[in-house]
């Protein structure tokens, strides 16, 4: 039984909704080991550096770090301090978990929409990288997709936080 187009649009979506982070922080790890391990084989062995090796992993790494935002927010595994929410009775708690969701999401909400003219201007310059001559707009865009990824996160936090409390509730 072949199944419809909306049917696969939607697999693809909660494939990607699931593993979308996951894949490009993993594929960025390997290009950072990668790259490290040749550099260090070429210094080593054969006595020459690659001179665009540590531009790469750096540039990897800076991707790495924004897009990983987002997935500690989806793997509620982002660094936080709860010892105040947890020592509340559950109504607070429900009411101060859904405040401090909503600041998260407005918060990254603001740097993604911010990032946006910061990284057009950089573009704009027609910069590149000294040793791999990548225009340093792509660079630069990981903070958008970052703070994206992080805005759409926390929104999704936020929306099954208020689930799980309209359930508990009986609403």
């Amino acid at each position: 039984m072949e199944t419809s187009p909306e049917v696969k649009v939607v697999k693809i979506l909660k494939w990607l909704d699931k593993h979308f982070e996951e894949y490009i922080l993993s594929g960025l790890l390997v290009v950072i080991a990668v790259v490290m391990i040749l550099q260090v084989i070429m210094r080593y062995v054969f006595n020459a550096s690659l001179s665009w090796a540590e531009e790469a992993s750096r540039y990897a790494f800076v991707w790495s770090a924004l897009v990983s935002i987002g997935y500690t927010i989806k793997e509620n595994s982002i660094l936080k301090v709860d010892t105040l929410v947890e020592a509340l009775p559950a109504g607070l708690k429900r009411i101060l978990v859904t405040l401090i969701n909503l600041s998260v999401t407005v918060f990254f909400g603001y740097l993604f929409i911010s990032s946006i003219p910061a990284v057009h201007r950089v573009v704009m310059t027609g910069q590149t990288s000294p040793a791999l001559k990548i225009p340093l707009g792509w660079i630069y865009f990981a903070a958008v997709a970052g703070f994206f990824l992080a805005m759409a996160r926390s929104i999704q936090k936020t929306g099954q936080d208020l689930g799980i409390a309209i359930r508990k509730k009986g609403v």
